[in-house]
């Protein structure tokens, strides 16, 4: 699983760093905040600075971020600073790829009674009298950004819309579930996302001199060993089953539902507005970091935490700082933001990137 972090601040932007996205495998983009077009260029120039020349196979073979590529956006609710880009994307949509996303239409993924509460909030300013009132999430989520983007936007985008105890497959090898993590009365939510593969070890096919041929699939597919140039090969020789289950938080308190969503997370990233509960002044609503890390230390399958979602009160050093200073922790914490590219499997980080300084 690669994960790219476009984003790390919560509510407010900086001018180095946008709020809280993130890109996983370059195809399913988790949040979509208003300044997401610029902070995804940067993003994409940072990627090509980087990875232009790193020797990382998996990463070439992925190719450079775009916008073209990603096939769903999952929003946890429907805060400004989550999901305000929606019409930047979809004029973007409209003006360079109609035509690709009539065939291919952009899927965007949002908890269930996520637009109960934007919906209340305008009958209440508009005095909207509409007795269907409030309709569907699926259908003022349409009427809405097509009120904003000016047109008709069904042919290029499909709303879906997940509850807790769903099970949604956006693509082969990937499964998203969802558990309220009570941030808003309702439509607010936790996700895990599982991916899960089946990898070959190049180089130990390499060094078994197996061709890279039909053969590979035939140790694949077969439970019993096979003879290749003489040889007993066994399909765990060579291949081994992948499985990397990532928990996102996004806004939320330490919820003991949430935690325990994610006991069986590999990787966590989990909002931590505050460094400490010293300078935090609404936990009822956010986390800090410290007491998150408390709450993890017992998590058997986790070895990654992504702390996210900092508050503009907090400096990148004074960030770094903290995370560099923190010991005896069961699990590796990157700081999101500096670090911008993290690769990893089910039990360890394989490579990671910082995103260049810019002068």
């Amino acid at each position: 699983m690669i994960i790219g972090v476009i984003g790390s601040r919560g509510t407010v932007p900086t001018a180095d760093d946008a709020t809280t996205s993130f890109l996983v495998d370059n195809r399913f983009l988790f949040e979509c905040p208003s300044e997401i077009i610029q902070a995804f260029q940067k993003f994409q120039n940072n990627w090509i600075q980087v990875v232009g020349s790193s020797e990382n196979t998996e990463l070439k073979a992925l190719g450079k971020p775009t916008f073209g590529k990603i096939s769903h956006i999952i929003l946890s609710h429907m805060h400004f600073d989550h999901w305000g880009g929606l019409p930047h994307i979809l004029h973007r949509i409209i003006l360079l790829e109609r035509e690709k996303r009539e065939q291919e239409p952009l899927n965007i993924v949002i908890p269930k009674g996520s637009t109960i509460p934007l919906q209340l909030r305008m009958k209440e300013v508009f005095s909207l009298k509409d007795s269907n009132f409030p309709i569907s999430d699926a259908e003022f989520l349409y009427k809405y950004l097509a009120i904003e983007v000016g047109t008709i936007i069904n042919l290029v985008v499909n709303i879906e819309v997940i509850d807790v105890g769903d099970i949604f497959i956006p693509e082969a090898g990937y499964k998203l579930r969802c558990e309220n993590n009570s941030h808003l009365p309702q439509g607010s939510v936790a996700y895990k996302f599982t991916f899960k593969k089946v990898k070959l070890d190049v180089d130990k096919a390499r060094k078994l001199k197996i061709p890279f041929n039909s053969t590979l699939r035939q140790i694949e597919t077969n439970t019993k060993p096979i003879i290749i140039k003489g040889k007993s090969i066994k399909r765990s020789d060579i291949f081994r089953d992948l499985e990397v289950v990532l928990g996102y938080s996004g806004d939320t308190t330490l919820n003991p539902k949430v935690l325990s969503f994610f006991s069986d997370c590999n990787i966590i990233i989990h909002e931590t507005t505050y460094l400490s509960k010293n300078d935090s002044y609404h936990l009822d609503l956010h986390t800090d970091l410290l007491s998150l890390i408390d709450a993890l230390n017992g998590f058997k399958k986790l070895f990654l935490l992504l702390p996210i979602h900092f508050s503009i009160r907090h400096s990148s050093k004074e960030i770094k700082h903290v995370i560099n200073n923190i010991k005896n922790t069961q699990f590796q914490i990157r700081d999101t933001s500096t670090t911008f590219i993290i690769q990893a499997d089910q039990n360890s980080i394989i490579a990671s990137y910082e995103r260049p300084e810019h002068h």
